[in-house]
C-alpha cells in the first residue's frame, strides 16, 4: 500500500510505516514491528506511543511484555470525523481573522481604462471625501473630458466633498460645486496622481496602458493625507 495515502489522512512517514506493519503483522513485539517497518527500534518506541494516542495502536502484556496491536483501520475515518468537527469548532474564528488582516490592509492592481474607471466609479458608492493631488491633467486626456464631466456630476448628486490640487496650467480643468481647487507649482507634480478617500489609496500611473495600485490601509491613508494637507498648506487659491 502507499503510505502518502496515510500521510495525506494526517499520519507521518514513521507513523504510518509503523502502523502498516503492525497491521500486517496482528499482535507483535517493538523488536518485530522495527524489522517489519525498517523504524529504528527507539523510534518505533515513540511512534507506539503516538499512534496509542491517536486510538490506532493498543496493547496487552504477556509474560512482563507489550505486544502491541493495531485497531481497525476504520478508526481512520473516525479520525477524520473527529478532525472535521474541530475544524467547524475553530473556522469562524480562522475566517473572522483573515476578514480582520484583508480589513487592515489589502492592494490590488488595476490595469487599463476600463479597470480604472471601476475604482473611480466605487469611490463614488463609498461616500467618503477625496483628496486627490498629481498628475490630474491627464485624467481627461487618458479618459476624455465627457466621462471626467459625467463622474463631477455623480459626485455631486452623491453630496460627497473633494479637496484637489492640481498643477497652475490646469487651473480652468475642474468645474464643479463639490470640488475645492488649489494650485502648485510643477515642481511639486508628480507624474502620477494620488487619491485618497476613507481606508483607500489609489495611485494612478497614466502611461500610454494606465493602471493603478488601490491600497486599502488606514495607516497608508492617514500617511498620504498627512502629505496632502502639507501641499494643500502651500497651494494658492
Amino acid at each position: 500500500m502507499n503510505i502518502k495515502i496515510l500521510e495525506r489522512l494526517g499520519l507521518s512517514n514513521t507513523e504510518a510505516k509503523v502502523y502498516l506493519a503492525l497491521l500486517g503483522l496482528g499482535s507483535a513485539l517493538a523488536n518485530k514491528i522495527a524489522e517489519q517497518s525498517g523504524v529504528h527500534r527507539r523510534t518505533v518506541y515513540d511512534t507506539l506511543e503516538i499512534l496509542m494516542e491517536k486510538g490506532l495502536v493498543n496493547f496487552v502484556i504477556e509474560s512482563n511484555r507489550k505486544w502491541y496491536q493495531a485497531e481497525s483501520p476504520e478508526r481512520l475515518m473516525d479520525m477524520l470525523k473527529n478532525r472535521e468537527e474541530e475544524l467547524k469548532e475553530v473556522l469562524p474564528e480562522l475566517l473572522d481573522i483573515r476578514k480582520l488582516s484583508i480589513s487592515l490592509q489589502e492592494a490590488t492592481i488595476y490595469r487599463g481604462k476600463k479597470g480604472l474607471k471601476n475604482v473611480f466609479d466605487d469611490i463614488l458608492k463609498t461616500k467618503k471625501s477625496v483628496f486627490l493631488f498629481g498628475s490630474s491633467g491627464k485624467f481627461q486626456e487618458i479618459f476624455g473630458k465627457t466621462y471626467m464631466e459625467n463622474w463631477l456630476r455623480k459626485l455631486e448628486k452623491s453630496k460627497i466633498k473633494m479637496k484637489i490640487i492640481l498643477s497652475e496650467k490646469a487651473r480652468d480643468l475642474i468645474k464643479s460645486q463639490s470640488v475645492e481647487s488649489r494650485y502648485i507649482g510643477e515642481d511639486y507634480i508628480l507624474p502620477s496622481s494620488t487619491t485618497i478617500y476613507g481606508d483607500y489609496t489609489l495611485i494612478t500611473i497614466f502611461s500610454l496602458q494606465p493602471f493603478g495600485m488601490l491600497v486599502r490601509s488606514k495607516e497608508t491613508s492617514e500617511s498620504y493625507l498627512k502629505y496632502f494637507e502639507l501641499l494643500w498648506k502651500i497651494a494658492k487659491k
